[in-house]
């Protein structure tokens, strides 16, 4: 069985440089990867559809075809009891959405950064590939950082991405540590999503992260009942 999952985030082809191209294509792949092997079966085909916004991505769910298993996994923006915010928004703004499609509906909450912060060793293992430098004094687990310690992941008060930033830019160093800008300074790592998330979803462990996302949880069961065992 071939399912299809439309997904925010990329770009589509157009008026961009090879650069941001390659990576959306590597974030779609991967994407695609680490779904295939969230749901372990050999006889279920993941087909990963990069949409750019959520918008254009509910659009192209809406239109697909209803013989098909088709599925729309984007960011819910917002925190996870107010889910119905985000289908009364997209109607305000004149997208409708049968109640069949909305059952097949998954959310990153509130974004797909979570999952990454829900599981920081992926980051970690990550930054080990890229052969980023630890700061001094930053030794510690990423699981240890003040800003998701003992936090309710899906219902913290800053953006994820804002808070992957943060990470980076306090506990490692680019590669090129000597690379300064043009004011003369050490340039920090930044947070890029194209850039940097193909290679940290390439490390996310599919078992442990479902344990931790219900909304993962939820995908992987409705996609495994469509199909015999």
């Amino acid at each position: 069985m071939v399912v299809n999952v439309y997904v925010e985030g990329g770009v589509i082809n157009g008026n961009v440089d090879a650069t941001t191209s390659n990576n959306s294509e590597a974030l779609r792949e991967e994407l695609n990867r680490f779904m295939q092997r969230a749901l372990n079966r050999d006889d279920i085909s993941i087909v990963v559809k990069k949409c750019s916004s959520y918008k254009e991505a509910a659009k192209q769910f809406i239109k697909a075809a209803d013989n098909e298993e088709n599925y729309l996994y984007v960011d819910l923006d917002r925190k996870p009891e107010l889910r119905g915010e985000w289908f009364k928004s997209l109607s305000d703004d004149g997208i409708e959405m049968s109640q069949n499609k909305v059952e097949h509906v998954s959310f990153w909450i509130q974004e797909m950064e979570a999952w990454f912060l829900k599981q920081p060793e992926a980051i970690e293992l990550w930054a080990e590939d890229e052969n980023f430098i630890r700061k001094p004094g930053q030794n510690s687990p990423l699981s240890e950082h003040p800003s998701i310690k003992n936090k309710d992941i899906e219902r913290l008060q800053q953006k994820a991405s804002y808070l992957m930033g943060v990470i980076l830019r306090q506990v490692f160093s680019p590669q090129e540590k000597g690379k300064k800008s043009a004011s003369g300074k050490v340039r920090d790592l930044k947070y890029g999503k194209l850039r940097h998330a193909p290679g940290i979803i390439a490390h996310l462990n599919p078992t442990d992260l479902i344990s931790k996302d219900n909304e993962l949880k939820i995908f992987c069961v409705k996609v495994k009942s469509k199909t015999s065992k």
